[in-house]
C-alpha cells in the first residue's frame, strides 16, 4: 500500500469514527429527552434549542462525511 493509499484509508477510518461519535451523541440526546418526558417533565425551551442546534451540527457533519465517502467511491 502506498503512503497516499494509507492516508486515504486513514481518512476513511476517521470519517467512520466521526460517524459513530455523531450517532452516539444523537442516541444519547434522544435517550435523555425521552427519560425527561417519561418522568413527566417537559424540556425547557433553552434545552430544546440546544438540542436543535446540536442536531443541525450533526446533520451538517453527516453531509460532509457522505460527500467524502462519495468522493472516495468515485476515486475507486
Amino acid at each position: 500500500m502506498t503512503p497516499e493509499e494509507k492516508r486515504e484509508v486513514q481518512h476513511l477510518l476517521d470519517a467512520h469514527g466521526r460517524t459513530i461519535d455523531i450517532c452516539r451523541a444523537c442516541a444519547k440526546t434522544a435517550h435523555d429527552l425521552a427519560w425527561q418526558i417519561r418522568r413527566g417533565s417537559v424540556p425547557e425551551a433553552g434545552e430544546l434549542v440546544r438540542t436543535i442546534d446540536e442536531a443541525e451540527r450533526v446533520l451538517d457533519d453527516l453531509g460532509k462525511i457522505e460527500i467524502a465517502i462519495g468522493q472516495l467511491k468515485a476515486a475507486l
